[in-house]
């Protein structure tokens, strides 16, 4: 029976939420234009989901191989095992796209300085809980793994927000 991907959703959604906040949280604190955070989330968004995509297919399809190759698996039928590895790759994917429209709401609209801190709210709140429902699954600590991931993802958000400010005054030139 086909195990539900619930790694590829949550890494999905966890790195999209942390990439694309710290994307659209520098290039609003370096530009003020909402073109070109909405532009650049578009692009790194698309890009990085297919490349998770790829990433979690071909990864999938590896260890499959190696396992095979060594004896830990029997002699499985190969299509169903492809097909296990396309179904996850596209779990992984459309993750990483939601969590990318999750961090990018708040910059459709309010002006791009004014939605920095309700994309941060907004990104944390549902990273946040993503991990603390994780937590309570592996029977972890829900509010230690989420307070956790909410600071790598308010680290993430700070490191790009300097970096665009250091643009905007530094950069702007070229």
């Amino acid at each position: 029976m086909k195990r539900f991907p619930y790694r590829e959703i949550v890494f999905g959604l966890e790195d999209s939420l942390v990439s694309t906040l710290g994307v659209v949280v520098g290039i609003a604190a370096g530009t003020d234009s909402r073109y070109l955070v909405v532009l650049s989330t578009i692009v790194v968004v698309v890009v990085e989901s297919l490349s998770m995509t790829a990433g979690t297919y071909l990864s999938n399809k590896s260890q499959i191989e190696l396992d095979l190759a060594s004896g830990k698996l029997g002699f499985p039928n190969r299509r169903h095992l492809t097909s296990e590895s396309i179904s996850d790759s596209l779990f992984m994917g459309i993750s990483y796209l939601l969590g990318g429209v999750i961090s990018v709401l708040p910059f459709l609209f309010f002006p791009p300085l004014s939605a920095i801190i309700p994309a941060v709210l907004l990104s944390v709140v549902v990273l946040f809980s993503i991990v603390y429902i994780k937590g309570k699954i592996a029977k972890i600590s829900p509010l230690r793994s989420g307070l956790e991931m909410s600071l790598v993802s308010l680290a993430a958000a700070l490191l790009a927000y300097l970096i665009g400010i250091f643009a905007r005054n530094n950069l702007m030139r070229i």
